[in-house]
Formats: structure tokens, C-alpha cells, sequence
């Protein structure tokens, strides 16, 4: 597998996430349309809150595929409920942050980072976990002020394998959330 520069003209990017229900990723489109316009928005179906995230490679690679579904089989985490009450914006983007620390949102990522470590699979090595919602990219001041409303239970993570130069994603695989793993036994 060869790694890309992340100015490559396409890359595939492969990540676990967190996805808002329908209701909420509306909720959420409406509000940041409402507060910086339609410019640079996110598109409601690509909300998300990257849990982990490997490097962005030259081509599509089903071996990864099938130790990132492994490593996603062997998690388990009870499902949870997540806040996001915090307006942050950079020089380029805007986001939602939690307003406080969410132990299961990082015991999850925990998990998760654990599982692909186990399974062979690097995370990518300039990222940490910094749970957060982008909702546009702009050139702008830096903000940052509370938000209310932004909640969702947390039931299922998700593997997305993202088109980088084509701003597309793509669902590979769903796995909910429960406090219980299966047996290697079969019972």
C-alpha cells in the first residue's frame, strides 16, 4: 500500500465515525447555513465525528478494507448519548465540539484504536483524536461561543471510505453499539 500527500489530485481515505441521526444532521445543516451562509456548508449526508482514520493511500485496498471490518467486529462499547455545545471556527473551518469530556465517545475511540492496532492497521500519524463536527470550510476569524441542541444517542459507528478528491463517501460497513461480545464459541 502506498501512502499519498494529502494534495494528491484523489486519495482514498478509510475511517470509523460517528453519524447524527437524520433529524439531527438536518438540525445541524440548518443551523450553520443559518449562522455562515450556504458557502463552503457540509452536505447534511456527511456529518460526522471521526473516531480513527488510517493514511490516505493511492487506491482502493480490500485486504484493509477486511482488517478494518475485523477490527470493528471486536469492539465493544455500550451505546451512549453525545453532546456538542461548543461554536469553534480556525482560519478554515468551523465546527461543533463537545462542551465537556465524553468518557465513552473516548473509550470507543480507545476501542476502536486498540482493535486496528491488534488487526496490523496504523492509525494515520499526524492525527489525534479531537472529537468534532466540521460543518464548513471558510477563511475567517477564529470564534468560539456556546451552542445548545446538538445532542444524538449514539447506537452504531461506522466504516467510511472517503473519495478525497471527489468529496465523496462511502458507507463500508455499520456496527452497533452493545456492552457484550460475542462468543468465540459460537454460544
Amino acid at each position: 500500500m502506498a501512502a499519498v500527500s494529502a494534495r494528491a489530485p484523489m486519495a482514498h481515505r478509510y475511517f470509523f465515525a460517528l453519524l447524527p441521526d437524520e433529524v439531527t444532521a438536518r438540525r445541524i445543516h440548518t443551523f450553520a447555513e443559518n449562522e455562515f451562509g450556504a458557502k463552503g456548508l457540509v452536505k447534511t449526508d456527511r456529518l460526522h465525528v471521526t473516531l480513527a482514520i488510517t493514511a490516505d493511500l493511492d487506491a482502493s485496498y480490500p485486504v484493509l478494507v477486511e482488517a478494518l471490518r475485523r477490527a470493528a467486529e471486536a469492539v465493544s462499547v455500550p451505546p451512549f448519548e453525545v453532546a456538542f455545545g461548543q461554536l469553534s471556527g480556525g482560519r478554515r473551518t468551523i465546527a461543533l465540539r463537545p462542551a465537556r469530556n465524553i468518557p465513552p465517545m473516548r473509550a470507543l475511540h480507545s476501542a476502536i484504536a486498540h482493535a486496528m492496532a491488534a488487526q496490523g492497521v496504523p492509525m494515520r500519524a499526524d492525527w489525534t483524536f479531537n472529537p468534532h463536527v466540521t460543518l464548513a470550510y471558510r477563511d475567517g476569524e477564529p470564534i468560539t461561543r456556546p451552542v445548545e441542541g446538538f445532542a444524538w444517542s449514539v447506537r452504531e459507528f461506522v466504516l467510511i471510505e472517503s473519495l478525497v478528491g471527489l468529496t465523496r463517501h462511502q458507507v463500508l460497513g455499520r456496527w452497533a453499539l452493545s456492552d457484550t461480545q460475542p462468543s468465540l464459541f459460537g454460544e
